[in-house]
């Protein structure tokens, strides 16, 4: 992923889960990338190219906080992260991944 170019990164919690795994959301121009920090329980790097990206959507986190981004992939595998500026998210992975 070094070859990658950084469009945007966020501190970001993923679901894994029941556990709220706290990192860094990172959109680049190839990957949708997370990265845990090194205190929690489940570090493994996530690494979502953006060719395996269907879908993207907006949802509440905990069914109230408005930061919620749902991200589907071709494989049928739904991530979900909380993370501001979700919509920015959103927008930028529509443009690299035109339908």
């Amino acid at each position: 992923m070094s070859d990658a170019n950084i469009l945007i990164s966020r501190r970001a919690n993923l679901w894994r889960g029941v556990e709220s795994v706290g990192g860094r959301l990172t959109l680049t121009d190839q990957y949708l990338s997370f990265r845990a920090h090194a205190l929690n329980v489940q570090t493994a790097p996530l690494n979502i190219p953006l060719q395996d990206i269907v879908a993207t959507r907006k949802y509440r986190n905990l069914g109230l906080v408005p930061n919620g981004l749902a991200v589907a992939t071709k494989s049928g595998v739904e991530y979900r992260f909380a993370v501001g500026k979700r919509a920015h998210f959103i927008d930028k992975i529509a443009e690299l991944t035109p339908r």
